[in-house]
């Protein structure tokens, strides 16, 4: 019996090359050809008492066999298909190339189940062992402890340096959240002055909480504090409002500082009209601010 259950069948082909067949012709001859490919494509007997019984085919075996005879050929074994053997070639082939490529990919699967079951095994024995598994490593130049304390690793490293000691519980929830990396760069940039630049910057803020530091991620920010460099001979007021230095002018002559007691605070009309002396009424006290002129008879 074949190896391959199936046989395969070009349709059109059959059908145009057994129009001329009655039904009792085409049915004994797909009967021989099933028989033959149930022989993987090797010859049937050329016995016409065994070819009568495979065709199933009583008195008219020898009209059938007449009418279906060209259709096969003889060699030593008995007749045979010609298509039909090189059909039974080509899947014999495929299947041998299947059944080499199966191997392969079944030793590679093995070969991978193999090696996942090691490596399942070796989890399995560092889960259980009691060897501590090797810490993460922290940076000695921040101080920090290299051995693994949870989430909190470091913290009281960090809150040693910080100036502010307030919402502790805060903070130390801010810590839990950063990874390393992140803590590692927190702490650096307070130890390198983080928090002085930032009061300079900021001088009439409020102090900073280490929480709202952390949360914020404030050690990522580009602080820079202005320098200011004073001009060698410069005004040192410039900034100063003109409302201000108005304040300071009248105060000044309020207390009467940068006047000469003895000269009008005004000067009298002669002394504006280019002349001088004269009855401005100084000895008395007054002072005029307005030009003398004609007042009418006031």
């Amino acid at each position: 019996m074949s190896k391959t259950p199936f046989m395969p069948l070009w349709v059109s082909d059959f059908l145009g090359d057994t129009l001329d067949l009655d039904a009792a012709e085409v049915g004994a001859y797909m009967l021989l050809l099933m028989a033959q490919w149930n022989r993987d494509g090797n010859s049937l007997p050329d016995d016409h008492k065994k070819l009568q019984r495979v065709a199933r085919c009583g008195r008219n075996w020898t009209r059938v066999w007449g009418q279906i005879e060209r259709y096969f050929e003889r060699d030593d074994d008995g007749i045979y298909s010609k298509r039909l053997r090189l059909e039974a070639q080509n899947v014999a082939a495929k299947r041998a190339v299947n059944a080499h490529n199966g191997a392969r990919g079944g030793a590679a699967k093995a070969l991978k189940s193999k090696e996942q079951s090691i490596a399942n095994a070796t989890n399995s024995l560092q889960r259980n062992s009691s060897i501590p598994e090797p810490e993460p490593y922290i940076n000695d130049d921040t101080n920090v402890s290299s051995r693994r304390s949870g989430k909190d690793e470091g913290f009281s490293d960090f809150w040693e340096i910080w100036p502010s000691k307030k919402n502790k519980q805060n903070a130390v929830k801010a810590w839990r959240k950063l990874n390393i990396e992140s803590k590692r760069a927190a702490y650096a940039a307070v130890r390198a002055g983080w928090f002085d630049q930032w009061q300079a910057a900021s001088p009439d803020a409020n102090p900073i909480h280490a929480a709202t530091y952390l949360n914020n991620r404030r050690w990522e920010d580009q602080q820079s504090i202005p320098h200011m460099r004073q001009i060698e001979g410069g005004r040192t007021n410039v900034k100063r409002s003109i409302a201000e230095r108005l304040e300071a002018r009248f105060s000044e002559m309020d207390s009467g500082q940068d006047r000469d007691p003895s000269k009008p605070l005004f000067s009298t009309s002669n002394e504006r009209d280019g002349g001088g002396g004269g009855d401005d009424g100084l000895d008395q006290g007054v002072v005029r601010v307005f030009p003398r002129t004609d007042w009418g008879g006031m």
